[in-house]
């Protein structure tokens, strides 16, 4: 097994027991719906009594096949792996009786739990996703919207399991399916703060009269390449270069100084980037 192979497994695993433990520890106890196979197993579970690791496990073969056919055989292979070990956990932290919180016995519990547990479990499901892979259920759904529709990870996420948490309704009542619907929105913004966040970065276009100064600062000092467009002023009509440059975050401090101390009088445009995929950023593979 190469470094990275075991980074992707160590992480998973990470992710797929603290989404377990939040599922445990605040789903199931207080009847939070989050949408997703493990919300519909906590139904039929208060219903019928079954195991709700069990369940999950079995839903998940259906979408497994999905994601084999649409996302390939690499994606399916870790998120077997992940979709068991969280089975196990659940079912394994029940039986153990591991702490749970009670949302009826402080002032405000349930929006706590909801919150609190849509952030542990977005942490998790969001480091799974985040190593190419998923905890099963309808985050696989998110992560084929995302490929073919265009949607981030967790505003797909967000479609999907909105979708199974009006089953709530039914079963628990509005008043517990809007908490749900709580839990939701917190686990997809925490889904993407961790996708979008780990290496976040940004793309940054300087025009500017000393533009090849400019440039070999950023070669040379930042150790970055740059990209030079060709453009004419709306304004003067002039030809003048643009220099197209991707950065990490933490370096635009560092691309502003050399802007400043080179050309006071240059206009730059900084964008966020969904993902930047080449040398010095994310693998294409």
């Amino acid at each position: 097994m190469n470094r990275k192979t075991f980074i992707d497994y160590f992480l998973i695993t990470v992710g797929s027991i603290l989404t377990a433990m939040s599922i445990v520890s605040f789903m199931v106890p207080n009847n939070i719906i989050a949408g997703g196979v493990s919300g519909l197993a906590i139904i039929v579970y208060r219903v019928f009594g079954l195991w709700v690791g069990a369940q999950m496990f079995v839903y998940n073969i259906v979408l497994f096949l999905l994601a084999f056919v649409t996302l390939g055989v690499g994606f399916g292979m870790k998120s077997i792996y992940s979709a068991v070990l969280m089975s196990l956990s659940v079912d394994l932290l029940q039986k153990l009786s591991f702490p749970v919180f009670d949302a009826s016995s402080t002032q405000d519990g349930f929006l706590l739990v909801a919150i609190y547990g849509g952030v542990i479990a977005g942490a998790g499901m969001g480091l799974v996703l985040w190593r190419g892979a998923s905890t099963g259920g309808t985050d696989i759904v998110a992560m084929i919207l995302s490929k073919y529709v265009g949607f981030s990870t967790g505003t797909g996420l967000l479609i999907s399991d909105s979708l199974i948490t009006l089953l709530a309704v039914v079963v628990f009542g509005p008043i517990a399916a809007m908490y749900g619907i709580i839990t939701i929105f917190t686990t997809s913004k925490t889904i993407d703060g961790i996708i979008e966040g780990i290496g976040n970065t940004r793309t940054a276009f300087v025009i500017s009269k000393e533009s090849e100064a400019i440039k070999e600062k950023v070669i040379n000092e930042m150790e970055r390449g740059t990209t030079i467009i060709k453009a004419t002023g709306g304004f003067s009509g002039e030809d003048r270069p643009v220099l197209m440059v991707s950065i990490r975050r933490r370096e635009i401090g560092q691309l502003r100084h050399i802007v400043k101390t080179t050309d006071r009088r240059a206009f730059v445009v900084v964008v966020n980037n969904s993902e930047v995929f080449g040398e010095g950023f994310k693998d294409l593979s």
